[in-house]
């Protein structure tokens, strides 16, 4: 594993655990916090991020057996983020629905995919 391919990895779980946290910034124990709300505001520029260096991980892993669970990983979180896109065309409660629900998929095949990697 390359250094490079490291770094990617661990920007990847930083940017993935605030996309994680960003419910977090309208909950009352948030709201007196002004620079955990900064921190947690750009959501949509956390998940594009996430998408291209998750992208720059997989390229440099090169062609190992985790990259079967890296792929469905990978390609939810590019299905999330296409739904995000369609965001104002969607009524806000559908959208939510599919939001959370393809948020907490994409953490399972992460899990998956991290288990999968140690194991292998």
């Amino acid at each position: 594993m390359t250094i490079l391919n490291l770094i990617m990895i661990v920007i990847s779980l930083i940017l993935l655990i605030l996309c994680i946290m960003a419910p977090f910034r309208k909950s009352g124990a948030a709201r007196g916090h002004q620079m955990l709300q900064a921190v947690l505001k750009p959501h949509t520029i956390y998940g594009i991020l996430l998408l291209v260096t998750s992208l720059v991980h997989g390229i440099l892993s090169g062609n190992n057996p985790a990259m079967m669970s890296g792929k469905p990983a990978w390609l939810c979180l590019l299905i999330l983020l296409i739904f995000s896109a369609f965001k104002g065309k969607m009524k806000t409660r559908n959208w939510i629905k599919i939001h959370r629900v393809l948020s907490v998929l994409l953490c399972l095949l992460i899990v998956v995919h991290i288990v999968h990697a140690i194991v292998v």
